[in-house]
């Protein structure tokens, strides 16, 4: 009898001793989480990139405007249907190095090839014949005369634009995977704080003249010299976070010492609310010990859209809202500072002096960007604050009225000073939508809104519904762009 009960208890007494083990070391020294988060502000950095020169690029190229917004469609369009695929099976991912960073590298491939073919399809267009100039006969499209440049720089928008986003949720849940729960809040904070940093930073970069220094003699142009920049540093970043931890293996461990309230306990009580829908479900007790009947197929994630809470669904409609807010500020400030601020004109020749003027609007404009990404790394450090003093909802909606106003004296004015000041309104609202939306979700939860099950019988995932409101910003972008 005793044998027999030895037996019995002995593996899950060495299971909770190796549990508990694996938890404690993965507590994580501040450095660690810096390592940790180091990718998403490689990830800023290409952003800063992106939406500060991107538009005039393509601009440069002779592309009108109506097509520029089609080419902004593509990515979100992929990256709703594609993303969630790719996330579940990070989930089933079991490879030497880990779950999420065989994922993580291959985005970051993505992103790499993208910056080149960005920053050099012109001149790759040219080694195929494309001309060397663009064409201003009215007969014709002028972005005809760079055919094969058009097309390698559009290849290259697509993949840094979708890979940018879909690296973020490896490299959250990555994250989770690699720290204990008592240090999520810090670790998604310091991940913030990062992206805030990266993104300021890489706006800094692209206010500087770089075609006055000597690196534009080896490389070319502001632009070379700048994604060079930008090359180099994402992949220093990148390095720094696949080899900051490796990815543990006690989540299984973790689950038959985990009952329903404690799970969902940990759930709401971690910041880990904010994170993507594989961030979550990882350390869902359902998805571990009923993964049968709680395993979310594609089309359950499409059923679940149609099928959901008036809560939710509140919240997933102005959640788009605002992601259609931002982006378009994101996607065209710099043009809008160019042309509209500073009066000058992309389609002119590169000695012509409104050419001339509208890349100082582009260069003045990255210094409103590097304001938007300050005043988001310095928002979510005062988030809790803020959310514990006037309420989650009460700084949801603020934040929404604090944007609109900024935006709206902004196209008022138009003034030099006033779009560089006003550009922290749109870092409040970014740093909002990166938290404020999935904590809701949590609340919903702690307090029972949705109730036990939804309409065919089955337990409804928190993961599901993170992952409903994170695909917003997807949608928003594609319905940005075609208009």
């Amino acid at each position: 009898m005793v044998d027999f009960f030895k037996r019995r208890v002995q593996p899950h007494r060495d299971s909770y001793e190796q549990f508990a083990y694996e938890t404690e070391e993965n507590h994580k020294s501040k450095l660690d989480l810096v390592r940790l988060s180091a990718v998403v502000c490689g990830i800023e950095f290409c952003y800063a990139a992106e939406t500060a020169f991107v538009s005039p690029i393509l601009l440069q190229l002779g592309l009108p405007v109506i097509f520029m917004t089609w080419i902004w469609c593509l990515p979100p369009l992929i990256g709703f249907f594609l993303v969630p695929i790719l996330g579940s099976l990070s989930d089933k991912c079991n490879t030497r190095i880990g779950r999420r960073r065989p994922f993580i590298i291959i985005y970051s491939i993505g992103i790499l090839i993208g910056l080149l073919l960005v920053a050099n399809g012109r001149t790759i267009g040219q080694w195929f014949g494309d001309l060397n100039y663009t064409s201003l006969n009215q007969t014709s499209l002028p972005f005809l005369s760079h055919k094969v440049g058009t097309i390698i720089t559009i290849l290259g928008v697509i993949l840094l634009d979708l890979d940018c986003d879909a690296c973020q949720s490896p490299s959250r849940a990555y994250l989770l995977d690699v720290t204990n729960p008592e240090q999520q809040s810090l670790g998604l904070t310091t991940f913030t704080a990062m992206a805030g940093l990266g993104g300021s930073l890489g706006y800094f970069l692209g206010g500087i003249p770089w075609e006055k220094t000597a690196l534009a003699r080896i490389l070319g142009d502001h632009i070379h010299v700048l994604f060079t920049i930008v090359w180099m540093i994402f992949i220093i970043c990148l390095m720094l976070t696949v080899t900051a931890a490796k990815e543990p293996t006690n989540i299984a461990i973790m689950a038959p010492y985990l009952n329903r309230s404690t799970s969902r306990q940990f759930l709401v009580s971690t910041y880990s609310i904010n994170n993507f829908d594989e961030d979550i479900q990882q350390h869902d007790e359902h998805t571990l010990t009923t993964s049968n009947n709680m395993k979310i197929s594609y089309m359950d994630y499409l059923r679940s859209i149609i099928y959901m809470p008036s809560s939710l669904k509140w919240l997933c409609l102005t959640n788009f809202f605002c992601w259609m807010a931002i982006v378009s500020y994101s996607l065209y400030f710099t043009d809008f500072v160019g042309q509209a601020v500073f009066g000058g004109n992309p389609k002119l020749g590169y000695e012509h002096p409104l050419r001339i003027l509208y890349n100082d609007g582009v260069r003045f404009g990255s210094w409103g960007m590097a304001i938007y990404s300050i005043s988001c790394s310095i928002y979510s450090f005062n988030m809790q604050r803020l959310n514990n003093y006037f309420g989650i909802k009460r700084v949801y909606i603020g934040s929404q009225l604090i944007y609109a106003i900024g935006m709206l004296l902004m196209g008022y004015l138009r003034h030099r000073f006033a779009v560089i000041i006003l550009s922290a309104t749109a870092g409040i609202l970014y740093s909002t939508l990166f938290t404020i939306p999935f904590l809701l979700i949590s609340k919903y939860y702690a307090s029972n809104t949705y109730g036990q099950t939804n309409t065919n019988g089955q337990i409804r995932g928190i993961g599901t519904d993170v992952a409903i409101v994170s695909s917003m910003v997807f949608l928003a972008e594609f319905c940005l762009s075609s208009c």
